[in-house]
């Protein structure tokens, strides 16, 4: 397969052209497989980054960058490699998947640690401090979890222009 096939190939089923100057995600990611197929099938650096108007220097950056690539473009990768029968390595999201599934039990795990350890704590409390507890800590606390806005999200503003030369008073 040649770098033009797989560039037409995978514009296909993107729906747009690799070569753009956008950097959104998706483009970013699409490029990355690119270059990581391309690279496999034994192209180099520059004749990679010709096909998607990029310099060798940002091959080896989205090369270097491709196991942040989301699990959409990892599937679409698995699928032509296994499609082509070519000779890069798979990203085999199925065991992502578990891992991550891993993590989320662990995570659950240490939960389940913590809230033992808290309830141990508090099971050799006298009632007095416990009422105490609960009312000058815990649903304060609560109130103040439920009251809590998510941070809102930042306004672009255009920058100032300036209309006449400014002196800068250090120069003199």
């Amino acid at each position: 397969m040649t770098l033009q096939e797989l560039k037409k190939h995978l514009e296909n089923i993107y729906g747009f052209n690799l070569a753009d100057r956008s950097r959104k995600r998706e483009l970013v990611d699409a490029r990355r497989i690119f270059s990581k197929i391309g690279f496999s099938l034994g192209y180099n650096l520059r004749e990679i980054g010709e096909q998607i108007d990029r310099k060798h220097c940002n091959v080896i950056h989205l090369l270097d960058t491709v196991n942040l690539t989301t699990t959409t473009h990892k599937i679409i990768h698995d699928n032509l490699v296994k499609e082509y029968g070519l000779l890069s390595r798979l990203f085999n999201v199925n065991d992502v998947k578990q891992i991550q599934a891993q993590a989320a039990r662990q995570r659950d795990d240490e939960s389940l640690k913590v809230i033992k350890q808290i309830t141990n704590t508090l099971m050799n409390w006298d009632t007095n401090s416990l009422n105490n507890f609960l009312q000058t800590r815990v649903k304060v606390y609560d109130k103040l979890i439920k009251t809590t806005k998510p941070q809102k999200p930042i306004q672009k503003v255009k920058g100032a222009t300036l209309k006449r030369p400014v002196k800068n008073t250090l120069l003199g």
